[in-house]
């Protein structure tokens, strides 16, 4: 504690102390007054001509004095001026008894009362007055030196010396016994203010402590409250179980199920095995589990009540206390109308694809009518174009069939795969020109796409290895026509088909219409918007650049 502190506690003590002592320092002045003015009273009716009565009026002087310091003790105003009105009026006590000794005669048969008057006052100032000791100090000084002065002064130390100096010695040793017992006094009520203090201290911090652990334990009923009450607005079945395997909670939607299942509804303290008999092995295992591991399970439960099944998904989340698992609360949320729906969605989804399938060989089916009419026209004309004609239709025919063929045998109704669609076209058209003496060379990566990208590279593949086989090699001359696809990046697939035979004519041209089929491949690529190159070097080669429409990923534009 620094020198401060305890000149403030100093301070503060001094102030208790002073404040404290009223009660006693009026009661014992009035009873001062009261004996002091009936022993008065008493001389005066039984000894009125004794001359030691000169002695008791002239004591009267203090009466004043003493009534002036009672009346301090009920003015309140003025206790925070206590120890300079004390000190003050004790310097008038100490005028008196100068007074009364200055007029005293030494040879007078009454004298000694002065000499006992005095004692007196000199006890008074010890037990009445609670100043700090240096006031106390200074005004017992100078009470001792008003008698001294005043016996010198009135003869008595030149005429009885021995009376003098011993009347002094009585005088400084009550004065010296009045300090310490006022000294000892004091140092027992610090102490006790002190531990009236730090008693005071302890006990507002106790009420502080109480106060706040009260509102915790408001605090914690609210939230315990606000607990229950969210656990029971959740519609899951929620319950929580200790250690010993003993239901400690069930929410209301578990308590509702019970009361239609006709399960005990006080659960509480029960072992779940007997409230669930049917409970799984796994469960419990489970739930050991996790106050083995502290680990968090989320799993599905089948389970059968007395008027269904349910489906529930289960989530076990263990409660901590101590860093230890005490409780481990259960979340079972009944999932059975979503598995029907999510069921019902299955089958929705099966049978649209039995519709599909089946619409897809419809389709193919009708395509080879087509064909069939097709054909049936032909046997009965005699006219090369139109024959020609009918070939080129029924070979795109083809083409746009065998799309639909492939759906209805993939698994996937809405990817084809574009090298097996590819090479059974090129095949197709291969056995058509099957008097031709040319060998088709195919590579073909793997890849998806949807029947919008699929049908307009059938078509463009169709014209492009239809004139191949037609034109590249004249008057049956052998050759090779490579047919090749890859991917170039995820979005972007190049396709080339390719021949070693005579070339393009010098007139041919991509715009013109008198060549239908090559007019319908420029429309499909920039239907693909795909972009086609022709090279003209050792026979010819058309390489097409086109975009995978049915990838999800960001596309990326064709240089």
């Amino acid at each position: 504690m620094s020198e401060r502190v305890r000149e403030e506690s100093r301070k503060e003590f001094q102030e208790y102390f002073m404040l404290s002592s009223l009660p006693s320092v009026r009661l014992g002045l009035f009873i001062t007054l009261i004996l002091f003015s009936f022993f008065a009273l008493f001389n005066i009716t039984f000894f009125a001509d004794l001359p030691e009565q000169l002695f008791h009026t002239r004591f009267w002087i203090i009466s004043p004095i003493m009534v002036a310091i009672i009346a301090v003790t009920y003015i309140k105003p003025l206790h925070k001026w206590l120890h300079p009105i004390y000190f003050i009026l004790n310097m008038l006590i100490c005028g008196a008894v100068f007074y009364v000794g200055l007029n005293a005669d030494y040879s007078h048969i009454g004298f000694d009362y002065y000499f006992a008057w005095v004692m007196l006052v000199v006890i008074g100032l010890f037990v009445f007055f609670k100043m700090p000791f240096r006031s106390v100090v200074i005004i017992g000084l100078l009470q001792t030196l008003a008698f001294a002065s005043a016996n010198i002064i009135n003869g008595t130390l030149e005429h009885r010396p021995f009376f003098f100096f011993n009347t002094i010695f009585f005088v400084i040793a009550t004065y010296s016994i009045g300090f310490m017992m006022a000294f000892m006094f004091k140092s027992i009520n610090y102490k006790n203010f002190s531990h009236q203090k730090a008693l005071a201290k302890n006990n507002l911090q106790l009420l502080e402590e109480i106060k706040e652990r009260k509102q915790a334990e408001e605090a914690l009923q609210r939230s315990e409250i606000l607990y229950h009450d969210t656990i029971d607005a959740i519609p899951d079945w929620i319950y929580v179980i200790d250690q010993e395997m003993r239901f400690v909670m069930l929410n209301s939607s578990l308590q509702e199920e019970h009361l239609r299942q006709g399960f005990p509804v006080n659960c509480i303290g029960k072992k779940i095995t007997k409230v669930y008999p049917f409970i799984p092995d796994s469960t419990i295992e489970e739930i050991k589990h996790v106050f083995r591991s502290g680990e968090t399970l989320v799993g599905e439960q089948q389970f059968f009540l007395r008027d269904k099944t349910i489906y529930g998904e289960t989530r076990k989340v263990p409660i901590f206390k101590t860093g230890e698992v005490f409780q481990v609360l259960t979340i079972m949320r009944n999932r059975s109308k979503e598995r029907e729906i999510e069921e019902l969605k299955q089958k929705n989804i099966q049978q649209k694809e039995v519709m599909l399938r089946e619409i897809h060989h419809r389709v193919k089916n009708n395509l080879a009518i087509v064909v069939s009419l097709l054909n049936l026209q032909l046997r009965n004309s005699t006219d090369h174009e139109l024959i020609r004609i009918i070939r080129d239709i029924e070979m795109r025919i083809r083409s746009m069939a065998l799309i639909h063929e492939h759906l209805y045998r993939s698994e996937n109704l809405d990817q084809i795969p574009l090298a097996a669609y590819l090479f059974s076209l090129a095949t197709i058209i291969q056995s058509t020109f099957s008097g031709h003496r040319v060998n088709l060379v195919t590579s073909l990566e793997a890849t998806e796409v949807s029947i919008e990208i699929a049908l307009p590279i059938g078509l463009i593949a169709n014209e492009l290895l239809t004139n191949a086989f037609k034109y590249a090699f004249p008057q049956h001359h052998e050759g090779e026509i490579k047919i090749h696809l890859q991917k170039e990046t995820e979005d972007i697939l190049t396709l080339i088909i390719s021949d070693n035979g005579v070339g393009l004519p010098d007139s041919f041209s991509m715009d013109s219409e008198k060549s239908l089929g090559m007019f319908i491949v420029k429309l499909l690529v920039e239907q693909l918007e795909g972009t086609i190159e022709i090279s003209h070097q050792n026979g010819t080669s058309f390489t097409i650049h086109f975009r995978n429409l049915s990838s999800k990923k960001k596309e990326i534009p064709l240089n």
